[in-house]
């Protein structure tokens, strides 16, 4: 890892889980137009779901935003985010609205990060595979439930090596 000279490193964050209960109210409230059920989620969303998006956040502060979800719910996501019958969303719909809502949700969390942080581009993955992230620790999960469907939102932290 490359860190620009004077910026220091460290894996405390100043992002509690309360913060990030607000940014996901926030963005499915604006962007998808219902009030989720959000909970705190002390497992994560298993290695096989069926959508899986991320977005890195590289500088002062490393790590990933995690959205993991089954069909169901992405074709929710889909439907709310691009205004098309949920049933009918496909893949491409999918993965397009999964990687725009990650991307929101990651630049409101990057804001509440040590800076200066970048984003990456979305990635997404739609079908079931065993996706890992080498070097990361979980610091928040949460399950967001809307109607009856559930995603969990990961944030994974860098680990920092001397």
């Amino acid at each position: 890892m490359t860190v620009p000279r004077g910026v220091s490193v460290s894996p405390e964050t100043s992002l509690s889980e309360d913060d990030l209960r607000g940014i996901v109210w926030q963005v499915w409230t604006a962007y998808l137009h219902c009030t989720p059920e959000v909970e705190g989620s002390p497992e994560l969303m298993p290695d096989t779901a069926d959508v899986t998006a991320s977005v890195g956040v590289a500088g002062a502060w490393n790590g990933l935003a995690v959205i993991r979800c089954g069909l169901p719910a992405a074709g929710q996501i889909a439907g709310a985010m691009l205004d098309i019958d949920p049933v009918g969303a496909n893949a491409d719909d999918c993965a397009d609205a999964l990687g725009e809502l990650v991307n929101i949700l990651a630049g409101n969390v990057k804001s509440l990060l040590p800076k200066p942080s970048h984003l990456s581009l979305p990635q997404v993955v739609v079908g079931r595979a065993k996706i890992v992230w080498p070097g990361t620790t979980p610091l928040h999960s949460l399950r967001v439930t809307q109607n009856d469907e559930p995603a969990v939102l990961t944030i994974l932290r860098g680990d920092v090596r001397d």
